[in-house]
């Protein structure tokens, strides 16, 4: 019997051993999923900054390229035939270069309503274009002619307040048609879609019907000023927007601003943002026209010379 002890000792002693190199592989086992569950969501979110980052790089870059083209077709605009290049009621142009296209938008503020200059029939008709109906247009015209004169005369005669318009009014012109978002009905419209009607840049009573914006164009057929004319006076304000797109990605550029044209000669100076581009609401032209055309030629080479 004692030769049969050392026999079970060493198959005890196998067992054993097999026991603890099967819990040494499922430790290690569990140790890898452990580390993977802590560095798989951290390389996940690494590469996801890391694309997020490169998007954001190559959307500044398509900016940057934007704010050039926008002051190439300013210069075209406030040269001497500018005008014939495009179409200036806000219908966008288009054209593409290599992997790129490029979208213009061209306003000619004479075909939106001045809020310091026109008078209450017309600013009427810009309030219906907005979709108001007659009566609330119309008590809104008022009191945006309230919110601009200066009735420091009748200071101390009782002025009633407006359900339509802004708590207080500033008597003295508007300096931005964002003012209007003050106005209690007009306070949850897009600042685009109000630039889509109103200037403060024209400074003038009347407004071109043929540079209107096709909304604007109908609200001016549909009613009657004498302050809607047919011809176009020459321009002194447009608002330019530029949209570049990388064809295949959701990658855009974008830049706008408002541009008044130098009394003295074809130079121009920029009065300020244009809300619209910033607002990414720019869509794609319909048709496509030849870079040269939009750009002209020095500027459509840079572009194929870029984009090759």
């Amino acid at each position: 019997m004692s030769d049969r002890a050392p026999h079970v000792s060493a198959g005890t002693s196998s067992r054993d051993e097999s026991a603890r190199s099967g819990f040494s592989l499922v430790a290690v086992l569990v140790f890898m999923l452990i580390v993977s569950a802590i560095v798989v969501p951290f390389a996940v979110t690494a590469k996801t900054r890391l694309m997020i980052a490169n998007s954001e790089v190559e959307q500044e870059r398509l900016s940057l390229l934007g704010e050039g083209l926008g002051n190439v077709v300013a210069s075209t605009l406030t040269g001497a035939s500018g005008r014939q290049k495009f179409a200036l009621d806000s219908t966008p142009a288009s054209c593409r270069s290599g992997g790129f296209s490029f979208t213009v938008r061209v306003q000619d503020h004479g075909g939106l309503i001045d809020l310091n200059a026109a008078d209450d029939r017309l600013l009427e008709l810009g309030f219906a274009a907005l979709g108001f109906e007659q009566q609330t247009s119309a008590e809104l015209a008022k009191a945006a002619i309230r919110f601009r004169d200066n009735a420091k005369p009748f200071a101390d005669l009782p002025r009633s307040r407006s359900a339509v318009g802004p708590p207080e009014d500033k008597q003295a012109p508007f300096e931005s048609v964002s003012e209007l978002q003050e106005f209690s009905a007009l306070a949850s419209i897009p600042l685009r879609t109000l630039n889509g009607v109103f200037t403060v840049n024209s400074k003038r009573g009347t407004i071109s019907i043929d540079r209107a914006p096709g909304r604007l164009r109908a609200a001016l057929a549909g009613g009657s000023s004498a302050s809607v004319v047919v011809a176009s006076a020459d321009a002194s304000a447009y608002t330019v927007e530029v949209v570049v797109r990388r064809d295949g990605t959701g990658i855009v550029g974008e830049a706008g601003f408002i541009i008044e044209k130098s009394p003295t000669g074809a130079a121009f100076s920029r009065v300020s943002r244009s809300p619209a581009a910033e607002a990414g609401a720019l869509p794609p032209a319909a048709g496509t026209a030849d870079c040269e055309v939009l750009f002209g030629t020095e500027a459509a080479q840079i572009l194929r010379a870029w984009s090759s």
